[in-house]
């Protein structure tokens, strides 16, 4: 069974990592799947399946079977947003504003699936430390289906977070190529962060409030890998200005609790990322009383 739900899932992915529907609850539908996955799931005498066709993909023989319930996972209803707040969003997860044909295409919506667990190394003064637990906390009250919490031990962490004071201290990752601070973020391939290391030099850095600057810019940045723009007020955490004294403003907070929302396909480019709002926006104009729900596996 293990193995069948690898090859559904696989398939599913394909397309997108969310569902849309608008079928009844528990209504029952077709799926594909490959042949080795239908062998798999016959062997399971607890599953009532059947084939009903097939068709050929890249050399492989796809199975279609009825009986599969297509609304097993989590159901959420559409979160609607209008043009100027999408307008800004997609300039930040996807470059849609600024970037080059290519890089938009690459881009996608990247963001934790699981807690993000911080681990402050030792040459993290107190002060700078709390500031930062005070962010977590914050955010972690915020932001709905986002978790951070701060452990004691660096092997317990996927978020490690670090500043060089002297020559002899280690630069524990050497794939954030500035010397002055940076971040360097791991994800798979459903676009799920799921390591992070930051960095601040304060050899190079030397205010206080600077270095807390920093490392709460990288921080909600690595939320989403997302993209500074310079359209962004200078006081905005997204803007690529360089300043001492910026803040999280209300609209930036309302980025990031958009972006863990689950009203909406995660995961996605820009061109599915529209696609989505389009039917769904579709399907609101057909009478005030009808919804839109989008279904997590």
């Amino acid at each position: 069974m293990k193995h069948f739900f690898s090859y559904l899932l696989l398939l599913l992915a394909t397309v997108t990592y969310s569902q849309t529907q608008t079928i009844p609850p528990n209504a029952t539908s077709s799926a594909f799947l490959s042949y080795k996955g239908y062998l798999e799931m016959k062997k399971n005498p607890t599953m009532k399946i059947d084939s009903i066709g097939f068709f050929i993909r890249d050399l492989d023989t796809l199975i279609r079977i009825s009986g599969f319930n297509q609304n097993k996972g989590v159901k959420v209803e559409y979160e609607p947003k209008d043009s100027i707040f999408l307008k800004r969003y997609k300039s930040l997860v996807f470059n849609a504003s600024n970037g080059r044909a290519n890089d938009i295409k690459n881009n996608r919506m990247r963001y934790w699936k699981e807690e993000v667990k911080v681990y402050l190394d030792s040459t993290i003064p107190n002060k700078v430390a709390r500031k930062m637990k005070e962010l977590f906390r914050f955010l972690d009250k915020e932001i709905d289906s986002l978790q951070i919490t701060t452990v004691n031990r660096k092997e317990k962490a996927n978020c490690f977070i670090y500043f060089l004071n002297k020559p002899e201290d280690i630069n524990w990752d050497n794939r954030i190529k500035d010397p002055s601070d940076g971040a360097f973020l791991s994800w798979n391939g459903k676009q799920h962060i799921y390591n992070v290391s930051i960095k601040v030099n304060t050899q190079l850095n030397f205010n206080e409030d600077q270095q807390i600057m920093l490392l709460k810019k990288h921080f909600i940045w690595s939320l989403g890998y997302f993209i500074p723009q310079a359209d962004e007020k200078c006081s905005s955490f997204f803007s690529n200005c360089a300043s001492r004294d910026k803040v999280l403003s209300k609209e930036d907070l309302e980025i990031l609790k958009y972006h863990y929302s689950y009203g909406i396909c995660k995961g996605t480019d820009l061109e599915t990322f529209e696609e989505n709002h389009k039917s769904a926006q579709k399907t609101l104009s057909k009478g005030p009383n009808n919804k839109h729900f989008f279904t997590h596996l």
